[in-house]
């Protein structure tokens, strides 16, 4: 039997959980970037549009510089929630001396005001993770993942706000100029 300690396969697959999140954020920011010219400049767009300029006449357009980034939807995804399941046999109960993980014991308060918990015997049990199933096979285990919309962070928001203020007309001109 290949026995898995069940707290490490637990916190394995919480640390994948936060390993996906991360990357996810990693992504969010990367995506950020592209509203973004090399220079940091925010990239946008002109549009031609009639002109509402105190004086203008018929024919008369304005260029309208708007910054692409408050254009479009900034909705953030995180995991909402994970859903793992698998299929293990048991294995023999482990009790596990405090001296094996080389404490002997704290001689000063100041040390660790956390140091009592690692003189607790550790009790575990062992998993085998490729016990084979009845009706498929070895060891089976499902994930299911869930991701949900969040509100941009205050930081994109405000970014973005800013950046709604600064578009407007930059040139009007007529036909003929």
């Amino acid at each position: 039997m290949t026995a898995t300690p069940l707290e490490g396969l637990i916190e394995a697959m919480a640390g994948a959980v936060v390993e996906a999140q991360a990357r996810i954020e990693q992504a969010q920011v990367a995506r950020l970037g592209d509203y973004f010219d090399d220079d940091n400049r925010p990239k946008s767009v002109i549009i031609r549009m009639p002109s509402m300029q105190p004086g203008s006449r018929d024919g008369d357009e304005d260029l309208y510089r708007a910054p692409i980034l408050p254009l479009v939807p900034s909705t953030s995804l995180r995991i909402k929630d994970v859903e793992i399941c698998f299929d293990a046999e048991l294995g023999p109960f482990h009790d596990e001396d405090p001296s094996a993980r080389g404490v002997e014991g704290v001689t000063d308060v100041g040390e660790s005001r956390w140091a009592f918990l690692s003189k607790v015997r550790k009790r575990s049990v062992a998993l085998d993770t490729t016990a084979r199933r009845r009706d498929n096979g070895l060891g089976k285990v499902q994930v299911k993942l869930r991701v949900e919309g969040v509100d941009p962070s205050d930081g994109v928001a405000r970014l973005a706000n800013h950046l709604a203020m600064t578009q407007g007309v930059f040139q009007t001109f007529r036909p003929g100029d």
